[in-house]
């Protein structure tokens, strides 16, 4: 997905398009309206920061294409925009930052596509049969849904399946990646602002709980929410009501809420970071779902699916397996997961020219496995093994750090904290790895 551009400097185009490449996003820019109306689409563009000085494009583009995010920019009052369907309005002058904590807010947000957005379940083996089971029984209930997992595996998915077949399906299902978001940004994303509650809170804006109303939210990553902001989550949740910052008054929401995570959630209690009272509100009902390498049976269904997929997107033949290629993809040891196998798929078949799949036409890194790349020795660090794995993980995925980031289970904000700390301290070693490291930003 591309973020599209549209303003009246071409110097400042150039800056923002140079932020969004930072990001591992592809920018769109013109400083032409007619052009940026003729290739806007929602099918290419996730988010679009346009100059105020554009109102109508502005107000014609959350007309036409009301899932596309508006950011706009600009030194007026923002409220008129606001209220006319811009997700955000960013005064001029503004710092990277912030412009960086607004758009990893946007690029953080659950997609609706494929097999999410329908919320179905491509499954075959034994141990996923039994979790639908499972799910068949719960989705009619209000129930709070608990779902732990290595990260790729479905997570989200298994949530959207839970909303389309409860009772709230014609409510709106609300998504917010908690471990994508600034700290300084949570709470006004969760439970929304009123006017004037803080610097460029230009008008009132209702949070995640708020746009849940009559539906469901996902509180994806729940395990690195912030302490301090647990206990009013706690108080959401046990009153059904949110306070918006600044507000002398309570809104009361009706919501069901599923909560993910992809780490130990038992070592966070321990550990004090994660609230048990919390949990045990959340731990309604459990779902643990298994790494893709431990439901082998699956992995085959899901590979001829997303080979649908992308032959119905692109509108193209679907292309086979061969024998050799399940043999492959059946020994692989799926670190990324699901999402991993999906991505390797839709390679396959923009890359296979024949009407085959040959195992040369997998590019994954079975020949120079993830695993294989990291040298263990006796006597070496905890911290030098994660420097090692960080790396290796980097170099799989061609230092593209979302997608590191995905694999590697952490958000895009750790994973540069850690490669920052790695360059200053001198631990960036390899050649490659230092021309790489020249564009880490802090």
């Amino acid at each position: 997905m591309s973020i599209a551009v549209l303003g009246t400097d071409r110097e400042l185009i150039n800056i923002l398009s140079s932020i969004i490449e930072e990001m591992d996003q592809i920018p769109d820019g013109t400083t032409d309206k007619d052009r940026f109306l003729e290739v806007i689409d929602p099918k290419v563009h996730s988010i679009a920061i346009i100059d105020d000085y554009f109102r109508d494009v502005i107000e014609g583009t959350k007309q036409v294409y009301p899932e596309i995010e508006v950011v706009v920019i600009g030194d007026g009052d923002g409220k008129e925009f606001i209220n006319i369907g811009a997700t955000y309005y960013l005064k001029k002058p503004f710092k990277v930052q912030e412009l960086e904590e607004i758009l990893g807010v946007l690029l953080s947000r659950p997609t609706s596509t494929g097999q999410a957005k329908q919320g179905n379940l491509v499954y075959a083996d034994p141990k996923m049969k039994r979790i639908v089971d499972i799910l068949n029984k719960v989705a009619p209930t209000q129930a709070p849904v608990f779902i732990q997992g290595e990260s790729g595996t479905g997570k989200e998915v298994i949530a959207r399946y839970i909303h389309v077949h409860s009772k709230r399906r014609k409510g709106p299902f609300v998504g917010i990646n908690l471990a994508a978001i600034p700290e300084t940004l949570v709470e006004s994303e969760l439970f929304g602002y009123e006017k004037g509650a803080f610097t460029g809170a230009y008008a009132a804006r209702i949070g995640k709980f708020e746009q849940a109303n009559k539906g469901t939210i996902l509180l994806d990553e729940i395990s690195e929410m912030h302490p301090g902001l647990q206990a009013k989550l706690l108080r959401v949740l046990q009153e059904k009501q949110v306070d918006r910052i600044g507000s002398k008054s309570s809104t009361p929401v009706d919501f069901r809420v599923i909560a993910t995570t992809n780490r130990d959630i038992g070592v966070c209690i321990r550990d004090g970071s994660f609230r048990e009272d919390l949990f045990f509100r959340l731990n309604v009902i459990p779902i643990d779902v298994p790494p893709l390498r431990d439901r082998k049976e699956d992995i085959i269904p899901l590979a001829e699916y997303f080979i649908s997929i992308v032959a119905t997107r692109e509108g193209v033949p679907r292309k086979a397996l061969r024998k050799d290629t399940k043999k492959l993809l059946l020994e692989y040891h799926w670190p990324g997961n699901v999402r991993e196998l999906e991505n390797v798929m839709e390679r396959a078949m923009i890359l296979t020219e024949g009407p085959e799949i040959t195992e040369n036409d997998i590019l994954i890194d079975n020949k120079s496995s993830t695993q294989g790349n990291i040298f263990l020795a006796s006597g070496m660090t905890i911290s030098e093994m994660e420097r090692r794995l960080i790396i290796s993980t980097l170099d799989s995925v061609s230092w593209n750090r979302t997608k590191a980031a995905e694999l590697l289970g952490i958000s895009i904000r750790t994973l540069r904290n850690k490669l920052n700390e790695y360059k200053e301290k001198g631990q960036i070693y390899d050649d490659r790895e230092k021309a790489k490291a020249q564009n880490i930003s802090g």
